[in-house]
């Protein structure tokens, strides 16, 4: 799907796509939301430009991810967004002249949809640039939200009853996991903007009246990096929390096993002692041997209970 909008007024304004042709010096944003191959092939034939295809977008390399040519700057980036309750990456790319920006993306992003429904770009100078800062603040405005939810979440696993089951510990486990997992793609997704922020310093790209956005983007971003760092190691900490919790009743279970082998080891040798079909063995002429190998076998897998249990040992 194809939108143009026009950058005035420190807002972008849906317009119609002839309105504003490839030449116009009026300042543009030309937004294209899960973009077919025939929709980029006729917006790179209209508007003189190349347009990466979604595989390109999804590379890792420094040098694919940030790049300038005769087009302008080309840039792309992970957001993040919701898919069924799961935390997904969604790849955007976007193409950075004086006069235009074009941006694509894959998926539902909020940041785009915030944008695109009218949210004011802020700041004394409104451009295409202003536009691609906008749209940074309100990826990591997200971000922000994210790593708070994920936080609030830690707050509600530290209270751990002494009484709690296997099952719930398990469960708590797995909970930890898929917060620690959706903290990477958190970090993932900075550590790419912080690349992109980089490469538009280096490149000298941010003008006089976007230096300040662009500051307090990176402000941001640092904080942000800070903060991952810090709910990962409350993660570590759960998780390893956990892991010696579910040990402990693992170690519990068998130390009951050992306890009852125990019990059950004395009686046993007595009763395979007794067992035996010797024609010699003077017990089996007593008339009290029977009630006597019972007494036996009961002792002693009593006296060695009780002795352990006054060594303290169980």
């Amino acid at each position: 799907m194809l939108q143009i909008y026009r950058i005035e007024s420190a807002r972008v304004q849906a317009v119609d796509e002839g309105t504003i042709g490839p030449d116009s010096l009026a300042d543009y944003w030309l937004d294209l939301h899960d973009p077919t191959p025939a929709d980029r092939a006729r917006i790179e034939q209209a508007r003189g430009v190349n347009l990466p295809a979604i595989g390109d977008v999804r590379e890792i390399e420094a040098t694919s991810r940030f790049f300038a040519d005769d087009d302008g700057l080309h840039l792309r980036i992970w957001f993040l967004g919701q898919v069924d309750g799961v935390l997904t990456r969604k790849p955007a790319a976007f193409v950075l002249s004086e006069h235009r920006l074009i941006s694509m993306c894959w998926g539902h992003v909020d940041s785009f949809e915030a944008l695109r429904a009218g949210r004011k770009l802020g700041g004394r100078h409104t451009s295409p640039s202003a536009v691609l800062f906008k749209l940074l603040e309100l990826h990591l405005d997200q971000v922000a939200d994210l790593l708070e939810s994920v936080y609030e979440a830690i707050e509600g696993h530290w209270s751990c009853p002494d009484d709690a089951t296997q099952v719930s510990l398990e469960n708590q486990l797995k909970e930890i996991c898929r917060m620690e997992g959706d903290r990477h793609k958190v970090r993932l997704a900075l550590m790419d903007l912080q690349q992109v922020l980089a490469g538009l310093e280096r490149e000298e790209a941010v003008t006089k009246d976007d230096a300040y956005r662009f500051d307090a983007i990176q402000r941001d971003l640092e904080s942000l990096l800070e903060h991952s760092d810090f709910i990962s190691e409350k993660l570590d900490f759960l998780m390893n929390m956990l892991v010696s919790r579910l040990n402990l009743i693992d170690n519990r279970v068998g130390k009951i096993l050992s306890v009852v082998a125990l019990v059950f080891l004395p009686p046993t040798l007595i009763a395979a002692v007794y067992g035996m079909n010797f024609h010699h063995m003077p017990e089996l002429d007593w008339p009290w041997s029977y009630p006597l190998a019972l007494l036996a076998m009961l002792a002693s897998a009593v006296i060695p209970y009780v002795i352990f249990k006054w060594k303290r040992w169980l």
